[in-house]
This record gives C-alpha cells, structure tokens and sequence, in this order.
C-alpha cells in the first residue's frame, strides 16, 4: 500500500521531473499564459453580453420567466462549451510540444497549434460533450439537496478519471468524443497506479505550495498597524500573483505529466527523467501488461 510520504516523496519528483523539462524548454509556459487571457477575455465578453441584455430592459419586460429562464440557460451553456474548448484546446498544444520534447525533439509553440488545428474539430465536439456532462452534474449537486451534492460529487470525481486521457487520445488517435471517453477508461484501467499515483502526487506538492501563499496573505493583515492599509494591499497583490504564478506553473507541469503517462500507456516507452518517480512503484502494472500500438505521431 502506498502511503501519504511515498505519494508526496513521488510527486516532489515528478515535479522537479517536470520543472526541469519545463526550464529546458520555457515555452511551455507560454501557452497556460495565452490560455488564462483568452478564458478572461472569454469571461468578460460573456458578462458584458449578459449585462446588456439584463439592461436592454424591455426584452424582459415583454417576456415570461419561462422564456428569460430558457435564454439564461442557453448563454450559459454557451459559456460553458467555450471556456471549456479554449482550456482544452489550448491543453491540445501543451501536451503536443511536451510529447515532442520527450521524444528528444525540439517542439515550438507553431507545431503545437498545428497539432491542435489539425484535430481542432474534434476537440470542438468533446468541449460541447464536456460542457454538457459538467452542467449536468452541476445541476445534480445544486438541486438535489445532500443526497445530490453527494451523487454530483461521485460523479464528478468518476468522470475526471474516466476522461483523464481524452484530450491526447483525441489528439493523437483522432477518436470521436464517446469513443475518446471508452479510449481513455481502456488506458486508465491498464495505468491507473501510474496515473492517479503520479497526478495525485503532483496534485499535493501543489496544493503545499498554493498553501505556503497564505503566509504573506496572513502576515499582511497581522501587520496592519505597521504597515498600513497600502501595506497590507501590498502583500494581497504579492499573494495574488504567487497564486496566479504557481497555476501557470501547475497548468505546464500537468501536461508534461498527462504528456508522459500517455505515452507511456501506448507505447511502452519510458519518458526520460520519469522511471523512478512514476513506474516503480507499488501500483505499477507496467510487467503485466502490453501496450496497444496506435500512437506513432510523426513531426
């Protein structure tokens, strides 16, 4: 059984494993910062159509609730499919360039977007199946009471785990979304030790550091008397872009992962740098089983 220090000793090197490919090639923080604008972007255009059509009075003065409701609905879900296909997309490209750093290439952000333009039509179709999935289990835990926040929940968490492998299995095998989604159970039921192992593992060194960002948080507003409010507005601000650092840093960090355990699932080939950290381990299955053949990208 793998305890809580060998999961944190395995994710602090899975970390520094994908730190130092990350350092080698620093463009791939790149694309999680063109991401998060274009999601802000995405935001405020969605806010500024809902805030006009709120203050463009007397549509809703000439409609029923019924027909607000179901307009309210429709933009939501807009929102939804959008903000989701930006993420993915743009995860689409993270993904190609670490796939070809660990095969010893030399990725830029170009053969990034390219992978992902070729296959941009499919990721489209599982953003609106994503989309839809999401809104649905959002909708289960905020309508049905406890017994609903606790089905949602269940549910979510399978869902992740189900599509973990959807985006580089749509990427790389061109699959359409359902069949992505039997895809990327098929993987994860080969690798889970790897994959929940690995990105549980990351997810706690993580969740460490965003935690270690409460300290200049806290010692602001402990120092009030000295430093005023512009001092503590100061240490609010220094707290926001540590946070907003270590999510570009996470978002790179995760890919490079999802990059390794992908390709190692189909392939059998161990990632440079990964061995230790991921594959030996108590969960691995890699001598018990053989790897399917499909994934041969060429650049």
């Amino acid at each position: 059984m793998v305890g809580f220090f060998d999961r944190l000793g395995r994710g602090w090197t899975l970390t520094k494993t994908s730190f130092k490919i990350i350092r080698e090639e620093k463009q791939l923080l790149i694309l999680p910062v063109i991401s998060g604008i274009t999601l802000a972007l995405v935001v405020l255009s969605f806010l500024a159509g809902f805030l006009g059509i709120v203050l463009w009075g007397s549509l809703f003065s000439n409609m029923d609730g019924t027909v607000a409701t179901i307009l309210l609905i429709v933009l939501g879900f807009l929102f939804y499919v959008v903000t989701y296909f930006v993420g993915i997309y743009f995860n689409a490209a993270l993904i190609h360039c670490a796939t070809m750093k660990l095969q010893g290439g030399k990725p830029t952000l170009g053969e990034g977007f390219k992978a992902a333009n070729q296959a941009i039509g499919k990721l489209f179709s599982w953003a609106v199946v994503a989309a839809t999935v999401g809104m649905i289990i959002q909708a289960i835990q905020s309508r049905g009471g406890i017994v609903g926040r606790i089905v949602g929940t269940i549910a979510g968490i399978a869902w992740s785990i189900a599509i973990y492998f959807a985006v580089p299995v749509i990427l790389y095998e061109r699959l359409s979304p359902f069949k992505a989604v039997h895809r990327s159970v098929e993987i994860m039921r080969k690798t889970w030790g790897e994959a929940l192992g690995g990105t549980f593992g990351m997810g706690i060194i993580f969740a460490l550091l965003a935690l270690a960002g409460l300290i200049p948080f806290f010692a602001g507003f402990m120092l009030w008397s000295v430093i005023g409010i512009y001092g503590v507005l100061a240490f609010i601000i220094i707290t926001i872009i540590y946070w907003m650092a270590l999510a570009i840093f996470y978002s790179a960090a995760e890919g490079v992962l999802l990059a390794a355990l992908y390709r190692y699932a189909v392939t059998g080939a161990v990632s440079p740098g990964f061995a230790a950290a991921v594959y030996a381990n108590p969960w691995s299955q890699a001598a018990t089983w053989q790897a399917p053949p499909p994934y041969r990208p060429s650049y």
